[in-house]
């Protein structure tokens, strides 16, 4: 009987031990990336384009098997847009879930925060969408998968120059970063190339009313005007340009790409150019497989183009993880190595932890669809 309990006590201490231990070794078998996006407020499209793009790659890495037969699994955290609450939920995700490295966030404000935390530390970072210059500069684990504000603005001049355009407008935000930056590196890029700015006005993004900086800008009589604004801006400038009789043409950076639900009259959008990180029609193969499964997988194609740039960053960051070990050093190293093909182009990185890769050009057509002009090189 003795022998018997024995016995029993025995493999009764060994499940209970397996019980103890079974989590950890489950846990073991996860890579744990923390996701920041503002997923929730006006900026949401930004965002959930970014997840569904991350998630995307995620899910078919870990359909074929994952990492040494380690699935990766992405726990997202809504920013809001809100820097304080970006930082509370990095903070959440590195001390209490442990995670190996971040994919995000999405807004500058909230990246820049977010990017002095995980630098101090060597976590390494990518954002698919911040595109403001010091967002990388002397953090050496931060990196991004788009291009910067002042490379799009650069190359939207270059644009101008190629197609004539001798003299612009410019109506832009001083006191919006965004808006800002991507002024001063047109104008700075309009000097070297002979463009004579004829008009410079400024209204900020709250503003409704843009009709009376459009009158003065239509009297320079400008061949182009830009915008550096986001879509719901936009739309407003072009409607309120076509109401006091200015037809010109627009030209607008990445922020545009979600203008066509803000404007009634799509026909207006023939008039605006703009640069983006990725456009549907492009006609690499890896981004035409790209389309396919994410229309697939959400039943629409990716309208914003940081759906490529996320899933861009979650093939950067995992392929990373297949050159050694976890550690955030490590990781960090493989990752300023890259050398990949994205569904956005070729990705390699600077000594600025910036992507060394081009801009699509693209307008609209009447019934407010997307079509793609070229690919302005580096």
């Amino acid at each position: 009987m003795m022998k018997k309990r024995s016995i029993l006590s025995l493999l009764l201490a060994l499940v209970l031990c397996l019980g103890v231990f079974a989590p950890a070794t489950l846990a073991e078998d996860v890579i744990k990336v923390g996701g920041l996006a503002v997923l929730s407020g006006p900026a949401a499209v930004y965002g959930q384009a970014v997840q569904k793009g991350v998630d995307l790659y995620i899910e078919q890495l870990n359909a074929a098997g994952g990492i040494d037969g380690k699935k990766v699994e992405v726990i997202w955290e809504d920013t809001t847009g809100d820097a304080t609450i970006g930082l509370n939920a990095y903070n959440k995700l590195v001390e209490n879930d442990g995670v190996t490295a971040i994919i995000g966030p999405v807004l500058t404000g909230v990246t820049k925060t977010v990017a002095e935390f995980a630098a101090d530390i060597g976590l390494p970072m990518i954002t698919p969408s911040a595109t403001a210059y010091d967002i990388t500069t002397g953090r050496p684990s931060v990196f991004r998968t788009c291009f910067l504000d002042p490379f799009q603005a650069t190359q939207l001049a270059r644009y101008a120059k190629d197609e004539g355009i001798a003299k612009v407008a410019i109506l832009y935000d001083n006191g919006n970063e965004y808006s800002k930056g991507l002024y001063e590196a047109f104008v700075k890029e309009c000097e070297v190339l002979g463009i004579e700015i004829v008009a410079t006005e400024s209204a900020t993004y709250e503003d409704v009313d843009f009709k009376a900086q459009l009158t003065s800008i239509k009297n320079a009589t400008p061949e182009a005007v830009f915008l550096p604004y986001y879509g719901a801006q936009a739309a407003l400038i072009l409607t309120q340009a076509n109401e006091i009789g200015f037809a010109t043409k627009f030209l607008g950076a990445d922020g545009i790409a979600d203008i066509v639900p803000a404007i009634s009259n799509k026909a207006l959008l023939t008039s605006i150019t703009y640069s983006d990180h990725f456009s549907t029609q492009a006609d690499s193969q890896m981004a035409k497989d790209f389309v396919a499964a994410y229309k697939a997988k959400y039943g629409e194609e990716p309208t914003v183009s940081f759906a490529a740039t996320g899933y861009d960053a979650a093939l950067v960051l995992t392929d990373a993880f297949k050159k050694g070990s976890l550690e955030y050093a490590d990781v960090t190293a493989a990752i300023k190595a890259t050398d990949v093909e994205g569904v956005s182009g070729k990705i390699t990185f600077n000594e600025h932890n910036d992507p060394i890769k081009s801009a699509f050009i693209l307008t609209f057509n009447a019934e407010g669809n997307k079509v793609f002009i070229k690919m302005q090189n580096p």
